[in-house]
Order: structure tokens, then C-alpha cells, then sequence
């Protein structure tokens, strides 16, 4: 029997994401770069090492299955067939709240429920089903463990808040028609440097634009899609030795890379921005293999705009880096 503390880093990590963030396997599998079966396992196994006695009680076909709802990975006709075999199967029930001990303090939204067997009421269920209609909040300043942190640190392109992180990402969409193929977006404030349509290779954009008297960095390019342990990380940039994470992420199957950070209040001391790949490792430095750079544009001073509203300040395109 172990502890959450005597788990290893990555289940400890992949559990609190899950019940703190409300991630599901497949997000998690692109933000840790791992394959979702393999996120999976971790979790499930997690589990069944936090409560092996009670858990070599349930059948071994269910035990994925009350795993994942436990996790709050199950909806729809999945989830009501779990509940049904809990009320019908004791040692499930017991395995399922031996489970919300160990982990009811990691629950933000509420525990998932264990059905007090066949005997359970219909106004039961009704309270439960509404419950689970309920929109869930949008969450922010949870705060994770050093091991959860340490998962995501390079793995994910940080912005500075919940709300310009929509904004700036609502952004990329007006100005990015480039890599979309699309027509060309005539409300935008400035417009983006354009790419051939049958280009091949890594390219990519640089927007820096204001919102709310906050600065943000976004970038869009093409990748070739990351490996396995493997990230695209953002830098302000002068040298392998003179460089500033503006953070990480990994690319989606196409190799489609976006994201958005805060631009740091000494950005003039860089001349570039620079995205290089980068290994998911302890180094927090430079590797040395940047693909993308463009030279950090002039900033404008930003036009008036609504409450809310974004202006661009300036724009650079991301080449490739020769050698």
C-alpha cells in the first residue's frame, strides 16, 4: 500500500491534473508528450498501488472502468454503466471510496458519487444527474505540487492570466489566415507576413499585442511534429548563453504550434525570438537547436481600443534558422 506522496512523479502529476485541472487523457497525453494509453495506465495503476487490497477484490475487467470514473474520465453511457455495476457490486464500492479517501483533498469540483447500492432513489439519482449537468467553472490559481509543476513547466506556453489568454488566442485566429489557408482578414490592425501556400518547412509568426495594459507574446508556427519527451520552447534571444523562456509547448499531429506569454518588462535587451526544440528534461537551458527566429519588432504605441479589447503592437515573421 502506498501513499500519494510514495507515487511516482509522473502519476502524481497525471492524478492531480486530472482531478485539480479537469484534464482529460487526451490533453494530457499532448501536454506530457506521451502516448493517452500510456497516461491511462499511469493513472490506473496509480490507483490500484494506493489501494491494492480492496482493489484485488474487484473483478479485473471493471477495475479500468471504476479507475477512470473515479478520475472523472467517464460521461455519457460509459459513466451510467459504471454506476450501475457499483450498485450492484459491493467490492466495488468499497475499492471506489477507499479511493476517494486517499484522494478527497485533490477534489476541487466535488468527489464523484458511489451509489449506496440497488436500494438507491430515484430523487438521488435526479439530484446527482443535475449536479453533473451543472457547467463546471473556469478555474484559476489552483496550486499544484512542485512534481505537477515540474510536468507542465516545459511543456506548456504560459499567459499571463485565464482571461488574456483567450484574448490573445482569439487573436491568433483574426491574424494568422497565413497558415489556415483562408481569406484574409480585413479587421485586423495590422497585417501578418504572408506565406506561400504550397511553403514547406517550418514558418512561423511572432504578435506582441496589448491588452488591458498587459503585454503579450504570440506565437503560431508550423512544425515538424514534436517526439515523444520532446517540446518546442519560446525565448527571447541573443545567444545560446543570453536567452529568456517565454515557456513551452508541444505541437498537435499536424505540427500546428500556438500559444501566448507575457512579454517580460526587459524584452529591449533581446534582439530576437527565437523557438527552438528542447528535450523534457531538468536542463532549463538553451539546447542550442533553434528552428524559427525573427528579429523583435519596434513596438507601436496602442490605438484606443474597448475595454477588453486587444491592439497589436507589432509583428515579426519566424524563419528558419540555417544550420
Amino acid at each position: 500500500m502506498a501513499t500519494f506522496d510514495q507515487l511516482s512523479a509522473d502519476q502524481r502529476a497525471i492524478i492531480e491534473l486530472l482531478l485539480q485541472r479537469g484534464k482529460s487523457y487526451d490533453e494530457l497525453a499532448g501536454l506530457l508528450g506521451m502516448p493517452e494509453d500510456r497516461v491511462r495506465e499511469l493513472a490506473r495503476d496509480a490507483l490500484i498501488e494506493l489501494t491494492p487490497v480492496t482493489a484485488a477484490q474487484v473483478e479485473a475487467d471493471w477495475r479500468g472502468q471504476l479507475a477512470d470514473y473515479v478520475l472523472g474520465q467517464q460521461t455519457g453511457p460509459e459513466g451510467t454503466a459504471t454506476k450501475g455495476h457499483l450498485r450492484r457490486s459491493e467490492a466495488a464500492r468499497a475499492w471506489a471510496r477507499s479511493l476517494l479517501d486517499s484522494l478527497n483533498t485533490l477534489y476541487e469540483d466535488g468527489m464523484p458519487q458511489v451509489p449506496a447500492g440497488e436500494r438507491a432513489t430515484r430523487a438521488r439519482r435526479e439530484r446527482r444527474q443535475e449536479r453533473e449537468a451543472e457547467p463546471r467553472p473556469l478555474r484559476s490559481g489552483l496550486s499544484l505540487s512542485p512534481a505537477a509543476q515540474e510536468a507542465l513547466r516545459r511543456r506548456r506556453f504560459l499567459a499571463g492570466g485565464g482571461a488574456a489568454l483567450v484574448a490573445a488566442l482569439l487573436l491568433v485566429f483574426l491574424v494568422w489566415k497565413p497558415f489556415s489557408g483562408g481569406d484574409n482578414d480585413k479587421t485586423s490592425q495590422a497585417s501578418a507576413p504572408s506565406q506561400p501556400a504550397n511553403s514547406r518547412g517550418p514558418a512561423g509568426i511572432a504578435v506582441i499585442a496589448q491588452r488591458n495594459n498587459q503585454r503579450q507574446v504570440i506565437v503560431q508556427a508550423r512544425l515538424t511534429p514534436n517526439k515523444q519527451r520532446q517540446a518546442y520552447e519560446v525565448w527571447l534571444y541573443n545567444s545560446k548563453t543570453d536567452a529568456k523562456s517565454l515557456g513551452a509547448q508541444v505541437t498537435d499531429a499536424r505540427g500546428t504550434y500556438q500559444g501566448a506569454g507575457p512579454l517580460p518588462s526587459d524584452y529591449r535587451r533581446f534582439k530576437y525570438i527565437d523557438v527552438s526544440r528542447e528535450p523534457i528534461d531538468q536542463n532549463r537551458g538553451h539546447s542550442g537547436v533553434s528552428i524559427l527566429r525573427g528579429k523583435i519588432p519596434t513596438l507601436k504605441q496602442p490605438t484606443s481600443t474597448k475595454k477588453g479589447q486587444a491592439s497589436i503592437l507589432g509583428q515579426v515573421a519566424l524563419r528558419p534558422v540555417s544550420g
